[in-house]
């Protein structure tokens, strides 16, 4: 396999957290194993200097801490000499909601870099559907390659694009246990564990309105809800007002090392999203031996399959219905773990990073792309 010089650009790395940052950074790593000369192209935040290089990859930001969503037009100026100084033979593009992802793009149509581009995002079902995808359809237009996270994503990404769209998943690191201890006393209670962004879209609140039925038959269970977001105060006002405040914990934003630590302590994971594109916390769920209830009709259907590795809900009553028959039968959580444990090689990232260089070598030795005659 040939060796490329690969740029990977967002705005969207750490020591933000989150599933894209904590993806960008495996497939870089990943990447870099497998022999591949790796820069990862990002905005400085707060905090930022023990990330500028991990395991062979540079990290090379632009723009100041303080700066808001765009960043200023210095930063972007900043951003094309280093595209246009940096000889790379391929540049991959993550997030549609990423300027810099987007501005990545037009950089390379006029430098002729073969340009990838991955969608780590659903539009899923919404009012403003038809307007996003046409906004999606101008901005892929540069992309030589799509590439989606899950069937749900690429489905959408088809819409969007008429270059060829490959549906190669985010993975995982299986690691070993730690030794961080829940945040609470378990004493034999049956710990329920969300790991989200407090949004709408992530629809944490279903977790709240189902509690009660839950706890009027069982009183030893416990909500753990790792994250943080613009929701967590109104989250945790519903939590009070309905007298659950013992049966709730929220963290806040965590460490992911924290996170798999929780985890392991964990009883049964819970993922109300309806419009999840992929669900990296359902494989990091799945990692540490927890049976998953989540949403169907989303990425998350292409990890979980019903009813052998895990249970998916069509709303969130059915959610809490699967929740209790887990509760209850202790056996079918080992079942389904011990089944989804199985099929975590399908998740290793150095086959991911594999599957990616395929679509490197297309791009840049296509006759038809973006990059040529231009």
């Amino acid at each position: 396999m040939e060796k490329y010089r690969v740029a990977i650009v967002s705005d969207w790395y750490y020591p933000k957290i989150g599933g894209i940052e904590y993806s960008i950074d495996a497939l870089a790593r990943a990447l870099s194993r497998r022999g591949h000369e790796v820069h990862i192209i990002t905005r400085r935040y707060p905090g930022d200097t023990e990330y500028m290089s991990r395991e062979g990859v540079r990290v090379r930001r632009v723009g100041r801490p303080s700066e808001g969503r765009f960043l200023r037009p210095q930063a972007y100026i900043e951003f094309y000499r280093i595209l246009k100084e940096g000889s790379y033979d391929v540049v991959h593009a993550h997030g549609l909601d990423s300027p810099l992802s987007l501005l990545s793009l037009l950089v390379c149509k006029r430098l002729r870099i073969p340009a990838v581009m991955t969608n780590h995002s659903l539009i899923g079902r919404t009012p403003l559907r038809p307007f996003l995808l046409l906004a999606g359809r101008i901005l892929l237009r540069n992309a030589d390659a799509v590439i989606a996270v899950s069937s749900a994503v690429a489905e959408e990404c088809r819409i969007m694009s008429r270059r060829e769209v490959y549906v190669i998943p985010n993975g995982i690191e299986v690691e070993s246990s730690c030794s961080a201890r829940l945040p609470f006393s378990k004493d034999g209670k049956i710990v329920i564990t969300t790991v989200s962004r407090l949004t709408h879209k992530k629809r944490v609140e279903d977790i709240v309105d189902i509690a009660p039925s839950l706890l009027k038959k069982r009183r030893d269970i416990i909500f753990l809800v790792i994250g943080d977001g613009p929701l967590r105060k109104k989250i945790e006002k519903k939590v009070r007002r309905l007298n659950l405040s013992h049966s709730f914990y929220f963290t806040g934003r965590i460490p992911r090392e924290k996170v798999l630590c929780l985890l392991e302590h964990s009883d049964i994971f819970v993922l109300p999203s309806k419009d999840e594109a992929f669900g990296v916390a359902v494989l990091e769920a799945l990692s540490k031996g927890v049976a998953v209830v989540a949403r169907n009709h989303s990425g998350v259907s292409d990890i979980v399959t019903h009813n052998k590795t895990g249970l998916l809900a069509s709303n969130k009553y059915e959610l809490a219905r699967y929740i209790e028959e887990l509760i209850e039968r202790p056996a079918l959580r080992e079942r389904f773990s011990s089944a989804a444990i199985k099929e975590l090689y399908r998740y290793d990232w150095d086959e991911i990073a594999r599957r990616v260089e395929g679509v490197y070598s297309g791009v840049i030795h296509a006759e038809n792309f973006n990059h040529r005659g231009c």
